[in-house]
């Protein structure tokens, strides 16, 4: 018996790694996300939604599945962005979370309302 055939095959551990790894260079737009709300404290379910644009990795505008009524606002349209200073979205490439800040937006105008913390992640 040789030894190269008592080593690991080297696919035998990539049960766990089987989704695609996102190209640093791609876009994020059309990818599902979720978003687990942390805060406000009360809120009762996870978001999910599509993204839109992925701006410059500073920011993500996700379409909703279902409008979300805020304190001003009723929108199907969020705007995400790190919370913590210097913070990408590159670590949703690697199916990592990230956390944000997420307010609601109009997309016929400039008019938001904040309404989450919480964290993202590709779904």
């Amino acid at each position: 018996m040789s030894c190269s055939s008592l080593s690991p095959s080297p696919n035998r551990y990539r049960e766990s790694y089987d989704r695609p790894q996102i190209d640093r260079e791609m876009s994020l737009k059309g990818h599902t996300v979720r978003i687990i709300v942390s805060e406000p404290w009360g809120w009762k379910e996870n978001l999910f939604g599509t993204i839109l644009s992925d701006r410059g990795g500073e920011k993500l505008l996700v379409k909703l599945t279902k409008p979300i009524k805020g304190n001003k606002l009723t929108s199907d349209l969020i705007e995400l962005k790190p919370r913590y200073e210097k913070e990408t979205f590159k670590p949703l490439g690697q199916y990592y979370s990230v956390t944000v800040g997420g307010a609601l937006v109009k997309e016929e105008n400039e008019e938001f309302d904040y309404i989450i913390i919480g964290s993202v992640t590709l779904d």
